[in-house]
């Protein structure tokens, strides 16, 4: 009997339990399927960062030291070079000894022109003479012409090939290279002119 009362006086406590229980129970199922719902909308959408508006975009700086492509080496040129033009034998340089050497060999051909001349001018008077003499024949130079009658005309006609010599050893050291190179050309003309009168002096007959 006191079994049976203590059943009865315990069923509703276990049902307000229950029914308190299935109460927690419909409360709590939203907040885990909204928890749930929320955990699996975290889990597929990726978090946003927000962006600030205190950054800013710099341009690439180029470095200075930033080494550009060298450009390609010039190929040799495979030719003659400047020393193939210059003769390895003969010096740039002229020495004070190689000067006198050929300031000698200067005059010493100015006195063997001169000494030409001056035969050819003593030859010219020689046959001028002749030919006055043995074949009648007359002067024809107005300079010549007083001393062709005498032994006189030897002496003058050596004034023309004198003013050659003058007039060659001038030109030798003449400021002017071309006169230079030229100086033995006035006593050439002068022994020239008096050999061909002197030739010619002989076919007077």
């Amino acid at each position: 009997m006191l079994f049976a009362l203590a059943v009865l006086l315990i069923q509703p406590r276990a049902d307000a339990q229950m029914a308190l229980s299935a109460e927690k129970i419909a409360l709590i199922r939203p907040a885990i399927s909204s928890l749930a719902s929320t955990t699996s909308v975290n889990e597929i959408s990726l978090p946003l960062t927000p962006v600030s508006s205190n950054i800013s975009i710099h341009p690439a700086v180029v470095s200075d030291s930033v080494e550009l492509p060298s450009a390609p080496e010039p190929a040799p040129v495979k030719g003659p070079t400047l020393n193939a033009f210059l003769r390895s034998g003969k010096p740039m340089t002229v020495s004070v000894g190689q000067l006198l050497g050929e300031e000698r060999h200067k005059d010493r051909l100015w006195m063997g022109l001169g000494a030409a001349a001056h035969g050819a001018a003593t030859f010219d008077a020689w046959t001028t003479r002749r030919a006055i003499t043995t074949a009648g024949g007359q002067e024809l130079n107005p300079l010549l012409k007083p001393f062709a009658g005498n032994a006189s005309i030897y002496a003058a006609i050596q004034v023309g090939p004198l003013m050659m010599d003058y007039v060659g050893k001038k030109m030798m050291y003449s400021r002017h290279s071309w006169v230079r190179h030229m100086w033995w050309v006035p006593q050439t003309a002068s022994f020239a002119s008096s050999l061909f009168c002197g030739v010619h002096n002989l076919g007077v007959h």
